[in-house]
């Protein structure tokens, strides 16, 4: 075979680690030893001006019999008392020189206290950072690249994940609304090169406006560390160390997971269509194969034409606006949702996913006060809890797992290499993979918390794969291995199915040859026809339930 590199040192040379050494923080050091020096000159200028002026009233006054200041230390007392606006009285100058410095002080009187009160507050509020950095540099660093909402949220889950993270928020002052975070005015480059190391170093892009969440990881990039960006679409080739995510395909994998496919011809309304509605059908046409001989009909409304426009070969894996009793159906409505209550009414699940949520509790306001309906109800980006079952809300999406998504990309890591071992090597590495292939990875991984409940039945917890322990796992695992030869055939058809779902959605056609650029595979035909070789590829999915639970197993879980 080519490419005899074991599979496991393969894995690990991809993993998006980028761990030079821990380092010793001392360019953090050297930074802190530049500004205290920096302030401490400041300061020594002023000090050395405030001693010649007590040099002077003292030689000026000595000579005066009358005078009350002798000595430096008396006159170290009359300017205190005086500088502070007390003014004992117990010494005074006599002379015109002397009474000529003391208005210098009393002048200086008025604001030095001030200056020097604000000159401290400066020098802790500029220096605390440092100090705090240079005393965190073993810890693992997130760094922000601004205080947003969406930071903060992050911030509060990976804390109770990681509660020695610790959190920077880039190019920001400190105005309290992080107690729990570093706020400064460096850039994310600079906080890296001051840090001395990337180990477990984390960029994150994630503003409100994507399209700087973009620009920023891609000028960041060059640093070679973990990067996690915010944005609804991914380049086809970036930078191996930056990892795209969007809101809604977190949603829509994390909604499947949670409230999987009861039975195999279950009805599904889905109610607006815009981004959000789109991307939860696409996940639920690739992640809901889960039986043999399922017909569940997917009833849409909304405007579906762009969606239709851009999946050019839909009609290769569901019967397209007429029912099938023997395949998944989508029936796109142009009427508005309530002109059918007899639909409604026998409907399974009704998802109200429109983009606004203003819109969805209208939906649902109207669905309650006029119509009967005996199914599930859903409702996205909604914190209204009645009737309905609110998802996708962005508390519940900017976890470590959807976005860091460690364990997921670790297990697509190694599905990738174990078909890359079965197919001696003539697939492309992992690094020249372009991100639909990836994303496809990425999306078989993420069914194994359904591949799951396909053997354990209702037992299965209703958990993303992250979250399902490996004892679990291992009960799946062995539930799959007493199988008889014929049931795991069946099981190795509908993951084909399901696989060729994933190229047809993004217009793939059958070609002897497999060109991705091209968007040609040679997988996409009967699974029966399909050599040993193939089939042995097919069935890594599932030999993936294994290697995750090992994987948890190794990290106590």
């Amino acid at each position: 075979m080519k490419n005899k590199k074991s599979l496991r040192d393969r894995i690990n040379d991809l993993k998006l680690n980028h761990a030079v050494n821990k380092g010793s923080g001392g360019s953090v050091f050297k930074r802190m030893f530049f500004m205290i020096r920096r302030y401490i000159g400041i300061l020594l200028g002023v000090l050395l001006a405030y001693f010649l002026l007590l040099l002077l009233l003292v030689e000026i006054e000595k000579k005066d019999p009358a005078s009350t200041i002798h000595s430096i230390g008396e006159a170290f007392w009359y300017s205190i008392v005086t500088l502070t606006t007390i003014g004992y009285g117990d010494y005074y100058p006599v002379t015109h020189a002397g009474r000529v410095i003391a208005s210098v002080f009393v002048i200086l009187g008025i604001g030095l206290l001030g200056f020097f009160v604000g000159f401290m507050m400066e020098f802790v509020s500029r220096i605390k950072p440092i100090i705090l950095l240079s005393l965190n540099t073993a810890k693992p660093w997130y760094i922000f690249t601004d205080q947003s909402p969406y930071s903060m949220i992050f911030t509060e889950n990976i804390k109770m994940v990681r509660p020695d993270a610790v959190i920077i928020y880039s190019g920001t002052k400190d105005e309290g609304k992080a107690p729990k975070a570093i706020s400064v005015q460096w850039s994310p480059s600079e906080l890296l090169e001051r840090r001395g190391s990337l180990y477990d170093a984390h960029l994150m892009c994630l503003k409100e406006n994507e399209m700087e969440n973009f620009l920023d990881a891609t000028k960041l990039s060059d640093t070679g560390a973990p990067i996690v960006c915010l944005a609804n679409f991914t380049p086809s080739y970036h930078p191996m160390n930056i990892s795209f995510f969007s809101l809604t395909d977190c949603t829509a994998r994390l909604f499947w997971q949670q409230y999987p496919i009861k039975k195999k011809d279950e009805t599904i309304l889905l109610i607006g269509f815009g981004a959000a509605g789109s991307v939860l059908l696409d996940r639920a046409l690739e992640f809901n194969v889960l039986y043999k001989e399922q017909c569940i009909k997917y009833h849409v409304f909304g405007n579906s034409d762009e969606y239709c426009r851009n999946r050019k070969r839909l009609s290769e894996i569901v019967s397209i606006n007429e029912i099938s009793d023997t395949s998944d159906s989508i029936i796109f409505h142009d009427a508005p949702w309530n002109t059918d209550d007899m639909l409604l009414s026998k409907a399974d699940r009704i998802i109200l996913c429109d983009d606004s949520e203003q819109e969805n509790i209208e939906i649902l306001q109207t669905l309650q006060k006029f119509f009967s309906f005996n199914g599930e109800l859903y409702i996205y980006n909604s914190n209204v809890r009645s009737v309905a079952t609110p998802f996708g809300q962005t508390r519940d999406v900017l976890t470590p797992a959807f976005v860091l998504h460690n364990s997921l990309t670790d297990m697509a890591l190694c599905r990738h290499e174990m078909m890359r071992f079965f197919s001696d090597g003539n697939i492309p590495m992992w690094e020249n993979l372009n991100s639909l292939i990836k994303d496809m990875n990425y999306t078989t991984t993420d069914h194994i918390s359904l591949k799951v409940r396909m053997l354990l039945g209702d037992e299965a917890p209703n958990l993303p794969f992250d979250d399902i322990p490996s004892k679990t796992l291992r009960k799946a695992s062995k539930v799959r291995s007493e199988l008889s030869d014929e049931q795991r055939k069946q099981l190795n058809k509908l993951e084909h199915k399901r696989i060729t779902r994933f190229y047809y959605l993004h217009n793939y056609q059958y070609a002897e040859t497999t060109n991705d650029d091209m968007r040609t595979n040679d997988l996409l035909r009967p699974y029966d026809e399909l050599n040993d070789v193939e089939k042995q590829m097919v069935e890594v999915s599932w030999n993936l339930i294994d290697e995750l639970a090992s994987h948890k197993e190794a990290k106590g879980r």
